[in-house]
């Protein structure tokens, strides 16, 4: 519209100035110019002329410039849309991002955000893009544990979003513990040892020894606190419990607690047997062993152990001993209590 209106102007300008002239002076003229001949025209003519390529030279320099500013315009689109693409990862936590910036106003903010994850205020519903206001509908959702369609964002089983994802559709039984676990690639750690923990109240010795490697510590007090059950109840050696907690590093609190555990259905005898040839292994379980006589009174076989070690060992339990030769009755659990709530 601008150079329509230009270029009106300009050829009126032209006119007015040839009349005026041709009005003052009508004579014609030629002259020769670098070796060229003009031919014999009015003198208007030649005035107009220079008028004429003055236009096309400003028409021409007009043209450049809204070339490189349409070149601008079309780079900064591209790097808003890759903006607003790298605002959406972000928000989804997608680890692999590459987006490159051409554009100076880009350049500054795209380096940040490729190496954040935004958490907006829950309160933050909509922002009037639809990319962007997807992606917030869908934190949202995951977050209150609705039923979502993830697939078309296509995420990597490792980012918190999918995580949380299967989590929920294990809570809401849409995915079963066997299948999560045959398809461990698929699912990742976090999910599959949630599963784990499921699949050890009831499946069987087999089939929770096939999937160890997803052993921890819950998952392991769950499976042997099935010994001797009457619900979902496993029969199981000392030394395959033995070998089964050895794929763990577990302290001194952690064997009171397997005892407290073991304590609701394992046969004492067996329960004394273990405790007793996990000791003679590893000392971190020595506590546990006491604490394991004591309970079940067997007084004077933990007497006998104490009475071999040395003055500054054990004190809780050699306190436990002379409250007992005191006749004072307590039960060992409330010295431990941390660990039998």
């Amino acid at each position: 519209m601008q150079l329509k209106r230009y270029t009106v102007g300009s050829f009126i300008l032209m006119i007015l100035v040839g009349l005026a002239v041709y009005s003052i002076n009508s004579e014609s003229m030629s002259f020769d110019l670098v070796g060229i001949h003009f031919p014999n025209l009015p003198i208007a003519f030649w005035v107009v002329v220079p008028l004429a390529l003055l236009y096309l030279a400003s028409v021409l320099h007009m043209a450049v410039y809204v070339l490189v500013g349409n070149y601008k315009l079309r780079r900064l689109n591209r790097d808003h849309e890759k903006m607003i693409d790298a605002l959406r990862d972000s928000l989804l936590g997608v680890a692999e991002r590459n987006y490159v910036f051409k554009s100076d106003a880009y350049k500054v903010m795209g380096k940040l955000i490729e190496s954040s994850l935004i958490l907006p205020y829950e309160t933050l519903k909509t922002i009037g893009n639809e990319k962007i206001d997807e992606a917030l509908t869908l934190l949202s959702d995951i977050k209150t544990h609705k039923k979502v369609e993830i697939k078309r964002f296509h995420l990597s089983h490792t980012t918190s979003l999918m995580i949380q994802n299967n989590l929920n559709r294990l809570e809401r039984g849409e995915l079963t513990a066997d299948e999560v676990l045959s398809r461990q690639d698929t699912y990742g750690d976090v999910v599959c040892q949630k599963a784990y923990e499921t699949y050890v109240k009831t499946a069987s010795m087999g089939s929770v020894l096939k999937y160890k490697n997803l052993l921890s510590k819950s998952s392991l007090f769950t499976f042997l606190g099935r010994i001797n059950g009457y619900e979902n109840g496993i029969e199981m050696s000392n030394d395959e419990a033995v070998s089964l907690i050895k794929n763990l590093k577990l302290t001194s609190d952690d064997f009171i607690d397997l005892s407290n555990i073991l304590a609701k259905n394992m046969i004492p005898e067996q329960r004394i047997r273990l405790f007793e040839s996990m000791s003679e292994q590893c000392e971190d379980v020595m506590e546990a062993y006491f604490y394991t006589l004591y309970d079940l009174q067997m007084i004077d076989v933990a007497n006998e152990l104490l009475n071999n070690t040395a003055h500054d060992e054990y004190q809780i339990f050699k306190a436990y001993r002379d409250l007992k030769r005191s006749n004072k009755h307590y039960d060992i659990a409330i010295f431990f209590r941390r660990h039998c709530n």
